[in-house]
């Protein structure tokens, strides 16, 4: 980088997979299912020695599961953010980020909408949110200055439809 400083390399994943909501069951803060706690080991592995310095999470049950392999592995204790809006949740997220862990990486775990607005936040692409059945995605953003970022867009674990 030209001005010698680190980029802050941001992971973000939705959480993993859950039941979906349903009339009869009409949970809105649901746990984790089996798939779902399955990723979540998996997205350990994958992120073990990937030097991740911080972890973030939404305030649900399913995105604090999803970050707790990882989490517990590392020895780290998540930052709870308390969802108001995608839009205040991504802007307080980018803040605590690139206030407290500039040059780091961290982990981000959110929702199908938080994540897309987040990834603009830090600079990247617009986004469009990610479909309600997605699990498997996983974006690697590098922040090299504010408002100047690249994404890259991968996959991990058992495929989604």
């Amino acid at each position: 980088m030209a001005n010698g400083t680190a980029p802050t390399i941001v992971i973000m994943v939705r959480h993993g997979d859950r039941n979906t909501p349903t009339r009869v069951n009409p949970d809105t803060n649901p746990h984790l299912n089996t798939a779902g706690k399955d990723r979540a080991l998996i997205l350990s592995g994958v992120l073990s020695r990937a030097n991740v310095k911080a972890v973030y999470t939404s305030n649900t049950f399913r995105s604090k599961e999803t970050a707790e392999p990882l989490a517990t592995k590392l020895r780290l204790s998540p930052t709870v953010i308390d969802e108001v809006s995608k839009v205040d949740e991504a802007l307080k997220l980018k803040n605590d980020i690139l206030s407290n862990n500039a040059g780091k990486t961290v982990l981000v775990v959110g929702h199908t909408d938080t994540i897309p607005e987040l990834i603009r936040q830090l600079g990247g692409e617009n986004m469009p949110d990610i479909d309600d059945k997605e699990f498997d995605n996983l974006f690697v953003v590098t922040v090299f200055s504010p408002g100047k970022a690249s994404v890259t867009k991968l996959k991990y674990g058992k495929p989604t439809p």
